[in-house]
């Protein structure tokens, strides 16, 4: 028999016995529906322990990089230690390392986390300010170089978080983070392969984080870095980005402003898509807002980008779920 621990419940999975079976035959309300591995919505995570490769058929190399898989088909060969999809992620104290100014609308928040809070960079976490406020931001530092979580966060005029921050937020002040969340990670990508990443404000934040983890781990494809922003105070990093260049032969840094009527003005999402090539080979990540990551999977995809080699981060208003 194979042991399964579920939260902290040690289940034993009788031979050719799947997850799901042995959850629900120990009384565990695990969501399901196909049982055939189609839906997708008996998803779990293994936090301990490798799943089948047959479990995780249909999923993301990102997903499948962490350790999600299909419980209605997974019939382990080794213990396995699991958690439901929507509940990976953990809650930690924080204390503010530093906080500092990027452009006019964009700080830069550092902040020094409990070592059980572990992460990969293009996730993004919760920032909880308590009094139910909370807000989603993505991940810009790298774990295996930087002693603090890096967020990059734009002022919204009026907005409740916002104004903390601006007004409130000091380096030794303690919050919390929950998180993190979501597969806009490296992990996945063949060190040969093409990748491309376009984003836009502050969608360039997890962009840096799977940039310089890709950089870190030695990757030998080309890497292209597509920044758009309103005005050209939005390129926040413009000059960090041009020496970064310099430094490695195999990236290139495109840099677009919607209000510059110059040779650099214009449409990120444009800029991109006209000079993309070699799609069915490249690994995308896309990170912005709404409309930008819609219309910039649309479009690739008809290029024939495939759909599995692109990952996102896709910002949704404060009053969406994120």
């Amino acid at each position: 028999m194979t042991l399964l621990t579920y939260r902290e419940a040690a289940i034993e999975i009788e031979p050719g016995e799947d997850v799901l079976s042995a959850l629900l035959r120990a009384e565990i309300d695990a969501p399901h529906s196909c049982r055939s591995g189609v839906c997708q919505s008996c998803m779990h995570r293994a936090v301990e322990g490798k799943p089948p490769a047959a479990a995780q058929q249909g999923l993301s190399e990102a997903q499948k990089a962490l350790g999600y898989f299909l419980a209605c088909v997974c019939v382990p060969d080794t213990p396995l230690t699991v958690v439901p999809a929507q509940e990976a992620e953990s809650r930690a104290e924080a204390v503010v390392h530093s906080i500092d100014r990027l452009s006019g609308e964009v700080v830069r928040l550092r902040l020094e986390h409990d070592a059980d809070f572990a992460y990969r960079p293009g996730q993004f976490l919760e920032l909880i300010a308590g009094d139910g406020l909370g807000r989603h931001y993505s991940i810009a530092s790298l774990p295996e170089e930087d002693p603090f979580v890096e967020l990059h966060i734009r002022l919204h005029p009026g907005g409740r978080m916002s104004r903390f921050i601006a007004e409130e937020l000091a380096p030794r002040r303690r919050l919390h983070i929950a998180g993190p969340l979501g597969t806009c990670i490296y992990e996945g990508v063949d060190p040969d392969q093409p990748m491309t990443l376009i984003g836009s404000g502050t969608g360039l934040a997890p962009l840096i984080g799977v940039l310089r983890d890709a950089l870190r781990r030695g990757h030998r494809g080309p890497i292209r870095l597509y920044h758009g922003a309103r005005e050209r105070d939005g390129l926040y990093l413009h000059d960090h980005l041009a020496a970064l260049t310099e430094k490695h032969a195999n990236l290139s840094y495109v840099s677009r402003v919607l209000s510059d009527p110059g040779p650099q003005g214009g449409d990120v999402a444009t800029a991109a898509l006209e000079y993309e090539d070699a799609l069915p080979h490249t690994a995308f990540f896309l990170c912005g807002g709404e409309k930008l990551v819609g219309r910039l999977k649309r479009d690739l995809y008809l290029k024939g980008a495939s759909l599995k080699q692109m990952r996102s981060d896709t910002f949704l208003p404060a009053s969406a779920s994120r």
